[in-house]
This record gives structure tokens, sequence and C-alpha cells, in this order.
């Protein structure tokens, strides 16, 4: 079996595959794992557990909370007394899931850019950009957002595709140990920034169109721009999918990850929910490799299989995000300072915040309501369903 593209997804989708007894090639276009970087580069206690990476040299910082601003002004501050999430180096985060993977018997290609699949009978065969030919019974795409040829074979587009741009640069930097979220520059999800050191940082934003353009107004804001403490030393652009379609597997392919869409609609992180789907995927393809079953019928016991696990998370998500997207900037000015006022809400968002199971968090908060908050209760309410 061929699995295209060694991002997170697909490196974890080729170790399950490899570790199931499949005969399985790793096929990336690039020179290395990890490059171009097209993510804020922050991944959660659960991501960190499902990547089944020791603690390496690409963890740089743990964020131990945030603090989220209202268009206004209006601050939610909150810190936890052990880590939430690290901020990483995706390159080298990335070239250890690899190496895993090739531990486990995947063998790699790179510089392998696939440019068409042609289905037969019995297998697939996958025509690279020097002509090469490779045959293989099932193939995973991890393509990453475009997922060409996962279109191509019958995987509909995600519901929605943000644009994300994100810099990294010097700054005065409020708390080291904490990421602000700033809500409101830009219609599509937030802005953010992810602090690498007390002076330096990643601010970053996902708009529905133009991330960079939206990006530079934000630079420009009084908030931001007084704490800059110099030039941008990278840029990093890309888009977010958001909303998996209606299939994620056809005869002979299955895709997964940011090519599947499986990506949190509440935060714009990707790494969790890909990992968690890859292993299902690298298992089931595994599995019905070796029994020779490779129809559409066969193949769709992975998207029972994953949405069991994510569906419900997901689908929450983008439920927020609509939401979110709905309120105006006084809208969200009352809800940042309605949480503000808080403590017992404040303090369950310390011991039960969680960046990959937003939906927990959520339905903690509701336990600690007061009859001023029909309002939030009812949005929470329609965020779970």
């Amino acid at each position: 079996m061929a699995v295209i593209g060694a991002g997170p997804a697909g490196s974890m989708a080729a170790k399950y595959a490899a570790k199931a007894g499949a005969s399985t090639i790793l096929l990336e276009e690039h020179a290395g794992a990890g490059w171009p970087v097209q993510c804020a580069g922050l991944l959660g206690q659960e991501a960190m557990a499902e990547s089944e990476l020791p603690p390496g040299s690409f963890l740089l910082r743990g964020m131990m909370g945030a603090t989220v601003l209202s268009p206004s002004g209006a601050r939610l501050d909150f810190k936890a007394k052990a880590c939430k999430a690290w901020a990483i180096d995706r390159r080298l985060f990335d070239r250890a899931m690899l190496s895993r993977a090739v531990q486990e018997g995947a063998n790699l290609r790179i510089c392998s850019s696939v440019r068409k699949i042609r289905r037969e009978k019995e297998c697939s065969v996958l025509t690279l950009a020097g002509g090469e030919k490779i045959e293989a019974k099932i193939v995973i795409s991890a393509e990453g957002v475009s997922a060409l040829l996962a279109r191509r074979a019958g995987i509909a587009p995600p519901q929605m595709i943000l644009s994300g741009a994100q810099v990294q640069v010097p700054f005065a930097v409020e708390d080291a140990e904490k990421v602000e979220v700033h809500l409101g520059p830009a219609p599509g999800l937030f802005a953010w920034v992810i602090p690498l050191d007390e002076r330096m940082a990643r601010i970053g934003l996902c708009a529905r169109d133009r991330g960079c353009e939206h990006l530079r107004s934000f630079l420009k804001t009084d908030v931001i721009k007084k704490r800059l403490q110099g030039s941008p030393v990278a840029l990093n652009v890309g888009g977010l999918p958001l909303g998996p379609p209606a299939a994620t597997a056809v005869a002979g392919l299955l895709a997964v990850g940011d090519a599947a869409g499986q990506v949190k609609p509440t935060s714009g992180g990707g790494i969790y929910p890909g990992l968690v789907a890859a292993k299902i995927a690298g298992g089931v393809a595994a599995a019905a490799a070796m029994e020779g079953d490779i129809s559409a019928l066969r193949l769709m016991e992975y998207d029972r299989l994953w949405r069991a696990a994510l569906g419900r998370e997901l689908e929450i998500g983008m439920r927020v995000n609509r939401m979110l997207g709905k309120m105006s900037d006084a809208e969200l000015d009352e809800l940042v300072g309605y949480l503000a006022g808080k403590p017992r809400l404040i303090k369950a968002i310390e011991e039960h915040g969680d960046i990959d199971r937003p939906s927990r968090l959520m339905a903690r908060m509701l336990l600690h309501l007061d009859w001023d908050a029909i309002r939030l209760a009812r949005l929470l309410g329609y965020a779970l369903g």
C-alpha cells in the first residue's frame, strides 16, 4: 500500500499500516518532512499523547493558560497549575514522527511527487513526477489541504477552507506561559499570539479569505503594534480545511488529516484529529489490503470508526465556529466580560480546559452558570446539541 504525504497524519498512517504487517511505501514530494510549515505549532496534551513520541527537542515551551481579548479589549485571563499545551518546532516534530514510521518498516521515498493515480481492477497505479509507476492495493491520501489526488478519486472537499497566515517576530511578551487569543480581527476564526520566549512570539490569524492582508492589519492595531520589537523573521501561510466531507473513503483510497477536513473548527488545530484518524486508517487499510478487499464498502469501516471517535467533537466545533462568526463585536465584548467576572467559571476553565476536546469544558461550564447567564447557556446548549 502507498501513503502520500509524510506530515504527521501520513507518517502515523504509514506507521500503523506497517505495524499491522502491510508492505507500505511513504511518498513525500519534498526533500524531507516538516516543510513548508503551515501550522501555528501549538499542541495540546492529547495531541502529544496521540503522537506516541517521548519529550524531545521539538518541544519549545509549555503553555499553562491564556488571555482572551474581545474586540474592545475586555480580558479573560486564566492559568492552570500544570502545562496544558506546548509550542513546538513543527519541522523537528514532523521528522520525529517520520522516523518512527520508518523504524516500524515503512519505506520512505523523498522527492517523490505523485502526479496521477489510475484505478485498475486489483490495485492503483501511481505515476510519479519523473514518470516512474508504483502499484499499490490501497492508497492513503495525506496530501494536505489541497488533496488534488483525493479529489480526483472522488473524495469531496471540506465544507470551507480558511486562509491562515502567521509571522514569527520579536515581541514584548506579557506572560511566556500564556497564549493570547484575540477575537474579532477578521471573519473566520481568531488571531493568536504564541510566545516562544519573553522576547519572541508567533502572531497569526485565520480568516475566510485574504489571511495575509488581515494579518498585516492586525499587526498595525494598537494592542500589537506597540509591543513589536523588530521585523518578522519568518512567515507561514496555508489553508485551514473545516468540516469533513460526507465520505472519506472510496474504492482503493482513504483520505486522512487535512485532506479529509479533520481539523478542529474551534482552534484550527489538525494534528490531534489527524493522528487519531491516521491510526484507524493505517489499521483498516492494512487489513483490507491483506484480505484482498479494496472495495468502498470495506474501506468505509475507516469512515465509521474515525467518526465514532471524532465526529461529535468536530460537529460541536463547527457549531461553535458558526456561532462565533455570527456574533457582533458588542456581543463578543459581552461574552468575554461575563466570563471574566465569574471566578467559578474561570476555575472550571483552568481545571478542565482542553484545546483538543473543548466540548468537555463546555459541558462543565454549564454547571457553573448563574440565572443571569440564560443567553450563554442557550449558546452552549446549541453547540453541544
